[in-house]
């Protein structure tokens, strides 16, 4: 029997490799101990991944038999989507409502690799794509909205070093954004109201700020994203991305204020 990993253990977080080589032995040691592991701990479904192995293998006890899925795909859907009351056995405690669809087609590969086609519904249907869900890194909490996220993290912790429901770059942009939105209004006003006019009067100053928030916030943004392993490269891309944009509105803000006055 293998170890049963548990949250907040990070090898959950590895997504699935593809199985190639159909006749490595591998693959049967690995079926082996899921089932054995299934059998301690009374389980209808279970992911390879729940044991440490990083393959797309999936097996689900029917009528005390164990169908075997391999490299499953979900290629079809039907019904519309409900709230599923779920728990799982690798987020001990934990209960969490999410989204499911009532009906879905898995295209896999058996044993021996040839294709196969399966059809799934109701609580059969909801067990496999949660497990499906786990082959490619995601669990229950993923489907979350942010605060519904944020209250699980509370009460169950966090992994760590994976992308917490909200970023401290998203805040330092927040504050941005609203300065430059008080910014704007300055200059609007600036015609009819004595104090805006006195905004006006620090242009430059207000420039450099913008401009160093700018690129503090892009400093701290790559940093954050390289910091966080489940976070993605194009999350970084953005960040360069974003601060042209601010740095753009800062600049065309200089500009009119200068026209302005």
């Amino acid at each position: 029997m293998a170890e049963l990993l548990t949250y907040p253990d990070q090898r959950l977080l590895q997504i699935s490799g593809l199985v190639r080589h159909f006749d490595d032995p591998k693959i049967d040691e690995t079926i082996q101990q899921m089932k054995e592991t299934m059998e301690e701990h009374d389980l209808s479904a279970l992911a390879a991944i729940q044991i440490g192995v990083p393959l797309r293998v999936i097996l689900l006890k029917k009528e005390d038999q164990y169908m075997l899925f391999i490299n499953p795909a979900i290629y079809g859907k039907e019904g519309k989507y409900f709230p599923s009351t779920e728990s799982d056995e690798s987020l001990p405690g934990a209960k969490l409502t999410v989204q499911r669809y009532p009906v879905i087609k898995i295209m896999y590969q058996d044993r021996e690799g040839k294709d196969q086609f399966y059809r799934a519904e109701g609580e059969e249907a909801v067990t496999l794509q949660r497990k499906i869900d786990m082959v490619f890194g995601g669990y229950l909490f993923d489907k979350l909205n942010k605060k519904e996220r944020k209250r699980f993290f509370k009460e169950h912790g966090t992994y760590g070093d994976t992308c917490p429901s909200l970023f401290v770059k998203d805040k330092i942009l927040a504050a941005l954004r609203l300065f430059l939105t008080l910014h704007a209004l300055a200059i609007l006003l600036s015609p009819f109201v004595d104090m805006a006019k006195i905004v006006l009067h620090y242009n430059t100053l207000l420039f450099v700020l913008e401009f160093v928030w700018v690129i503090f916030y892009a400093i701290y943004a790559k940093y954050e994203t390289t910091k966080y392993k489940n976070c993605t490269s194009c999350q970084g891309a953005n960040v360069f991305g974003t601060s042209a944009i601010y740095i753009g509105v800062a600049t065309i803000l200089y500009l009119i204020s200068w026209m302005v006055r």
